[in-house]
């Protein structure tokens, strides 16, 4: 069982059970692809850019940020493979620029000062422990606090925006309960096609937050214990990394029985080592302790193991998932 979850796995489970599943039970690591590579790089390039005194905060040096967050990354397991010639990376690199030039037609960084960026935001909501990361947060002119999320996609129909906001409704909720204060309101700004949506923020629309947030936890814990995690069929399956071993579109795709087994042995024994080594170690451990009788070197090697096997075992998965 998962001990935090976050916006993003909350809409993940929303989506497909199954997707999640893959995602954080199996830990299929989905490799990270050029939307994904764009939009962290576009992120940082927008987080950086506050560091910079203000008369600096122009197009100029927003787009060479870009290029030092990309050349200090590019060369990394995660994207050295992303492209297959430099062509392709120069087009990849020209379009997000365009997304940060896109910006500087919705806000002017050198008008203001951002209260937090890359806020992590924790919190308990009954049995559940709730975390991410929020992009920026704002006071506007009335000294009210505005939540601020970067997107590098493109902007839905204005009356389609309203699911756009889940997490952000998730952070508001956190943030008042962290700090006493209720933001005043939600910020999508959307780079693709220079959008900007926004959401005020009432009582009422937090506690009906909290009951989805606390629905679709009690639906994660209802699948853990049944141990099913259906398909959900929906437009997006098409792009589903997944989708070569869902059961739903291949009768004859791999089990990944073994590999969850493999996970929740290798969690069990990841809890042991970190509560011993939290309290110093064996010795520091009271006599009725039921670890005082750890024999580390049996545990590490099976450990070690476990993990041989599991990584076998992901290698196989990946090389179906790219056939």
């Amino acid at each position: 069982m998962i001990k935090n979850l976050s916006p993003s796995r909350a809409s993940q489970f929303k989506t497909c059970p199954k997707q999640f599943k893959f995602a954080n039970i199996d830990k299929i690591k989905e490799p990270t692809n050029e939307v994904q590579a764009k939009g962290t790089t576009v992120h940082e390039a927008l987080e950086k850019i506050f560091d910079l005194p203000k008369e600096e905060r122009n197009l100029e040096n927003l787009h060479n940020l870009f290029r030092k967050v990309w050349t200090d990354v590019r060369a990394s397991d995660e994207h050295v493979h992303l492209f297959n010639d430099q062509s392709e990376e120069r087009e990849w690199g020209l379009d997000g620029l365009k997304l940060l030039s896109n910006y500087l037609t919705l806000e002017n960084p050198a008008l203001f000062d951002p209260l937090e960026r890359e806020r992590w935001v924790r919190g308990s909501i009954e049995d559940l422990n709730l975390r991410g990361i929020l992009d920026r947060m704002d006071r506007n002119d009335k000294g009210e606090l505005i939540i601020v999320d970067y997107k590098s996609g493109k902007a839905p129909n204005a009356k389609y925006k309203e699911p756009r906001f889940f997490a952000l409704k998730l952070y508001a909720l956190l943030i008042k309960n962290e700090i006493g204060e209720t933001p005043a309101e939600l910020k999508l700004i959307y780079l693709q096609n220079s959008t900007i949506h926004t959401m005020k923020v009432d009582e009422e629309m937090l506690k009906n937050a909290e009951k989805e947030i606390l629905e679709i936890w009690n639906n994660i814990k209802v699948a853990f214990e049944s141990n099913n995690f259906p398909t959900i069929k929906n437009t997006l399956c098409d792009w589903c990394y997944y989708k070569p071993i869902c059961p739903e579109f291949n009768k004859n795709a791999p089990s990944t029985v073994e590999l969850e087994n493999c996970n929740e042995k290798i969690d069990e024994i990841n809890e042991t080592l970190e509560a011993i080594n939290l309290v110093g170690g064996l010795d520091n451990l009271p006599d009725n302790s039921p670890l005082k009788n750890t024999n580390l070197d049996e545990i590490n090697k099976n450990l070690e193991e476990l993990n041989i096997t599991k990584n076998k075992i992901v290698k196989d998965i990946e090389e179906f998932l790219r056939k």
